[in-house]
């Protein structure tokens, strides 16, 4: 049978032993022996540091296969965090924000390393991120206030939540969706493009709507927040919609846990016109 519905009960975040507690996290790959940053690698981290809080500290922490020898291993794990440490800075992280950049070599890995898959998932650098409890961020109004915020700027839209596999929004996604409309209020010259994401694929394709059987989920949930908008009364014109199905995940497939894959279902917005 082609459509299922999948329905997960347990939220839970990735963690390894030896870590004295769970935190999520985010993964970025490498091809064999390589330790430069592949264009999806840099849109995961774009896209990750666009999802955080000010307040929001990460740490680093670099892996290979069991290809080579242990010192071999060693020192191309040490390249590939840096690398991803490089690339932080040069979007605007402060060192002091990243709290650990560790290589690990051959040393943890996540599978046996008997086929070309598990090898390839284990030349990674894995982004634990540390969350702030106290700090809630910036509204989206305060956002967008910031003059650093432009035509062409991205804001994740955090809690504006799917049904797997559909365009319906989970309860907890009202409140985002409010500050959203709130935001269009505040600001009548906004005008923005809505951006839907999915999860759950092995590639970049579109997902389907289990609703439609068509191959437009990330597209529809776009159009159901644009839809939103435009019922409490935004002009047409200020609000656009886009699908990106799987292109930019935040957190890789497949997915570990129903936080993961909640965090791949989501929503941003361009701004288009401030």
């Amino acid at each position: 049978m082609l459509l299922k519905i999948c329905f997960y009960l347990l939220l839970g975040f990735i963690s390894h032993s030896g870590w004295a507690q769970s935190t999520p996290s985010v993964h970025v790959y490498f091809a064999t022996a390589k330790w430069d940053l592949s264009t999806s690698a840099k849109a995961t981290l774009d896209s990750l540091t666009d999802s955080l809080d000010v307040a929001d500290r990460i740490e680093l922490h670099g892996h290979c296969d069991a290809v080579g020898g242990n010192s071999y291993n060693e020192e191309l794990s040490a390249k590939r965090v840096q690398a991803v440490n490089r690339y932080l800075l040069s979007i605007g992280w402060e060192q002091q924000d990243i709290k650990v950049v560790q290589a690990h070599g051959e040393n943890i890995p996540l599978n046996k390393n008997l086929s070309p898959e598990e090898r390839s998932l284990n030349r990674r650098v894995e982004i634990k991120i540390i969350h702030t409890a106290i700090n809630k961020g910036q509204s989206l109004t305060e956002k967008l206030a910031d003059s650093s915020v432009t035509a062409g700027s991205n804001i994740v839209l955090r809690n504006i939540n799917f049904v797997g596999g559909m365009r319906h929004f989970l309860p907890e996604s009202m409140p985002m969706l409010e500050e959203l409309l709130d935001a269009m209020i505040t600001y009548p010259n906004l005008v923005i493009e809505v951006q839907g994401h999915i999860c759950c694929q092995p590639d970049e394709r579109e997902g389907m709507n289990l609703e439609t059987a068509n191959y437009t989920l990330s597209a529809d949930r776009a159009r159901a927040v644009r839809e939103y908008l435009v019922l409490k009364g935004i002009a047409q014109h200020r609000v656009s919609s886009k699908g990106f199905g799987h292109s930019l995940p935040l957190y890789p497939y497949p997915e570990r846990s129903e936080a993961e894959r909640i965090a791949n279902r989501r929503v941003e917005i361009k701004i288009i016109r401030k």
